[in-house]
């Protein structure tokens, strides 16, 4: 990716000294009653003989995010990285456990409720003001906002004719310009080309320095090795790993590599080994350094 001198420190990661809090999750556990075929498989009319088990979506989970941070979920599908992302934003509320946040935070998608039949410049504007700017500010940040999504003439077409990567490049776009507090990104990176991640990868930079924090749900440990400076990994609900972007991502590629060979036994055995303790968890999240130094494994999967 060919970089400028002004965004060479940015390009190798360089970040602000995360600061104080933002963000606190203490033991926190969402279970969901769901109805289950019978073993006979039979089905009784009006619903009756159903029966029904619990599924723990998330199963204890503790973290502390602070200023400056940009955290990476990364885990398979079904791991509980966009349900608790849910939990954290509020979205959810917990069956047990706590979650304390500095302010309310943006949950890219939800907050930024955008109409089908205006056009992106309109909502430019009144997604702005519905997350609390003024009309002066809102019309400030238009420019900028235009720039980041990138979707040329579209812009002045109604929402309606957007794919939805463009929608999703607008909301991005509208989001990172209102500078929340605490933003969470569920997958909307995953539908950019390299300018568009690398634009993305300045703004968020942009909104850490104003001390933000940032969250990243992606199903690509590449994506997030290239924009976060750390990372959780998550498998059935439960904390494997928190710390370092790039260490963590290098072991999760490894367990995934192997699943993806049918190597189930090892697979489970890397879980084991990599899966971290809750003090083991806090002293690695302590010792994150503001360098990513670059992962290149030609022989790993995202």
């Amino acid at each position: 990716m060919a970089e400028n001198n002004s965004d060479d420190d940015r390009s190798r990661g360089e970040l602000p000294i995360p600061g104080d809090v933002t963000l606190l999750a203490s033991d926190v556990e969402l279970e969901y009653r769901v109805a289950v075929d019978r073993e006979d498989g039979k089905r009784l009319p009006f619903g009756f003989g159903v029966q029904h088990t619990v599924f723990e979506a998330v199963r204890g989970i503790s973290l502390i995010a602070r200023e400056g941070e940009f955290i990476g979920l990364i885990g398979r599908n079904g791991s509980g990285k966009s349900t608790l992302l849910r939990l954290l934003a509020g979205v959810e509320t917990p069956t047990s456990g706590t979650v304390l946040a500095r302010s309310r935070p943006n949950l890219l998608g939800v907050r930024a409720a955008l109409i089908p039949n205006l056009s992106g410049v309109e909502n430019i504007r009144l997604g702005l003001l519905a997350m609390g700017l003024s009309p002066a500010d809102a019309k400030e940040r238009r420019a900028r906002i235009v720039e980041l999504a990138d979707i040329g003439d579209s812009i002045r077409r109604p929402m309606r004719t957007y794919s939805a990567g463009m929608k999703a490049r607008l909301r991005f776009a509208i989001s990172v310009a209102a500078d929340p507090d605490i933003l969470m990104i569920d997958e909307a990176l995953a539908t950019g080309d390299a300018a568009f991640i690398q634009r993305s990868k300045n703004a968020m930079y942009d909104m850490m320095e104003r001390a933000g924090t940032g969250f990243l749900v992606s199903h690509s440990s590449r994506t997030v090795e290239a924009m976060c400076t750390r990372a959780i990994w998550l498998d059935s609900g439960k904390v494997v790993a928190d710390g370092q972007v790039d260490v963590v991502t290098k072991s999760y590629r490894r367990y995934a590599l192997a699943l993806a060979k049918g190597k189930r036994k090892l697979a489970a055995k890397i879980l084991e080994e990599e899966r971290q303790t809750l003090d083991e968890r806090f002293s690695a999240m302590m010792k994150v350094g503001t360098m990513r130094p670059q992962s290149s494994d030609s022989d790993e999967i995202d």
